[in-house]
């Protein structure tokens, strides 16, 4: 069911139908051939909602929708397949295990990670607030390392966070600061 979010994003390599359909074999094994694509359409969207966001799924994200996204399925796959190997001694890509793990026991074993997994700790780095209590080195490191992690920003206009900013002007003394915030806004970054 990973493989869902690999293929019905893919907007950039994809047709709308080749993602319908992949996603749709994502979820049935069996041919689907002689369904007509709004049926293909509505049959993915009867399986999302019923397995992957369910009502509770719902309801959580309603509750923690003003909390910031700690991680997406699609770019922290290689993440998540590691962290499943390093805790559970479990392989994603094998085909076997990957059919028969269940949407519902994934997300048990994601939940159960810990912190010693990388995946966590790069959720955390996404995470954690930078205070003005923290030493000027832990700054630093905590907005290196949420520029390093950044989620894919789903922002076209090319535009840093202030995050990405504070991040890369942290090195830098103040008249390579000035020179940097400069360059980045003749190049309309900033």
């Amino acid at each position: 069911m990973i493989e869902y979010f690999k293929y019905i994003n893919d907007s950039d390599h994809l047709s709308v139908e080749e993602r319908l359909n992949l996603a749709l074999f994502s979820f049935v094994k069996e041919s689907t051939k002689d369904l007509k694509l709004q049926e293909k359409a509505e049959l993915v969207d009867k399986i999302y909602s019923s397995f992957i966001f369910t009502p509770k799924d719902k309801q959580r994200a309603d509750l923690l929708k003003h909390q910031k996204k700690s991680f997406d399925f699609e770019q922290d796959m290689g993440l998540i397949y590691s962290a499943f190997r390093q805790q559970y001694d479990i392989d994603l890509s094998d085909p076997e295990i990957f059919q028969k793990l269940s949407w519902k026991k994934f997300n048990y074993l994601l939940d159960g990670l810990t912190d010693e997994t990388f995946f966590r700790k790069v959720t955390s780095y996404r995470q954690v607030k930078v205070t003005d209590d923290m030493s000027d080195e832990t700054k630093q490191f905590l907005n290196q390392m949420k520029l390093l992690y950044a989620l894919d920003s789903t922002s076209k206009d090319g535009k840093m966070s202030k995050e990405e900013l504070a991040a890369v002007l942290a090195p830098l003394d103040m008249n390579h600061k000035m020179l940097k915030r400069k360059e980045l806004r003749d190049s309309g970054r900033i």
